[in-house]
């Protein structure tokens, strides 16, 4: 079942908090967790809401849970919003209910869709989206709440290792600082397993536009940046993502939509394109350089070609 979004939308139609809070279940919904009351009486202005978004993902789902269980930070709400997984995963959910405090699941609309959801449902004051393929340190949201009330700003994010099929650590991406200056024109390291929000930043700007299935973080962060939202990078503030099942096609279909939703923002279409292609030809260029160099030559080029780039053993292009 696509959800459908209600008439309470932002002006430029993205929906709203308050739209998907208005939107009906559908009728083969399932759902656990310990519940609200396991919080108490807890100070909603100190919480901090997880969410993660599953689809069929019982080979990876329960290391995300547990790095969330895990955290040292004292208030987390934690909720998972399910596709209508049949491998299993709902099972484990069922199993975890102690430790996750609403999980739902249901076919929808996507994975703007679901992230939109589970953001309706959380009632923290800061907010993270953790999908079922990544995992945090355990002073991640500790460091994270830490910065956003010492600087002010209404998002941090920090540094992403990206792992093989085997769980060993591939290659780090730092965050990049000076996002500002790219994001007009093309999607920065923002880390955005790494990414924790203030609650405010989705109820003024809403949420992920739901017609885009891989650049709806870029969009989002595009539309808060020309809205005046301000994010800080926090070194050392690490998050953990499985390379295993990212196809070059996914890369690809995430640069064509950065480069339409570039377009929209008001860069010149002749330039979006030019850029669209050069990152194209980047890519498989790559690709070729990894297949045919020694690895130490290649890691050496890749290092000089993109700062934020840093090794751990090249296993992957």
């Amino acid at each position: 079942m696509t959800r459908r979004v209600s008439a309470r939308s932002h002006p430029d139609g993205t929906p709203s908090i308050g739209a998907y809070r208005d939107l009906p279940s559908s009728d083969n919904r399932s759902r656990g967790g310990r519940g609200s009351a396991y919080l108490g009486h807890a100070d909603r202005s100190e919480l901090a809401s997880v969410i993660t978004i599953t689809f069929n993902s019982i080979k990876t789902i329960e290391r995300t849970i547990d790095s969330i269980v895990s955290q040292t930070y004292p208030l987390v709400e934690y909720i998972v919003i399910d596709g209508g997984s049949n491998d299993g995963t709902v099972e484990l959910l069922k199993r975890r209910s102690d430790v996750i405090d609403l999980w739902l699941s249901e076919p929808d609309g996507g994975i703007s869709d679901a992230f939109n959801k589970g953001i309706a449902l959380a009632t923290g004051e800061y907010i993270a989206v953790v999908n079922s393929d990544d995992w945090l340190e355990p002073a991640h949201l500790a460091i994270a709440v830490g910065a956003l009330r010492s600087t002010g700003a209404d998002f941090v994010f920090g540094d992403l290792m990206l792992h093989s099929e085997n769980a060993m650590p591939d290659h780090l991406m730092l965050g990049d600082r000076h996002y500002r200056r790219r994001l007009l024109h093309t999607m920065p390291h923002i880390n955005h397993p790494s990414l924790v929000c203030r609650r405010r930043v989705y109820e003024a700007h809403g949420l992920f536009d739901t017609n885009l299935r891989s650049a709806m973080d870029y969009e989002w962060l595009l539309r808060g940046h020309r809205a005046g939202v301000v994010g800080s990078y926090v070194p050392g503030l690490m998050s953990h993502m499985s390379m295993a099942g990212v196809s070059h096609q996914q890369f690809s279909r995430g640069l064509r939509e950065v480069c339409a939703v570039s377009i929209r923002y008001g860069y010149p279409a002749a330039l979006a394109n030019i850029r669209y292609m050069c990152r194209v030809l980047k890519i498989n260029t790559r690709l070729v350089l990894w297949h045919w160099l020694p690895k130490s030559l290649y890691v050496w080029l890749r290092r000089r070609v993109n700062t934020h780039y840093r090794s751990d053993g090249a296993r992957s292009p």
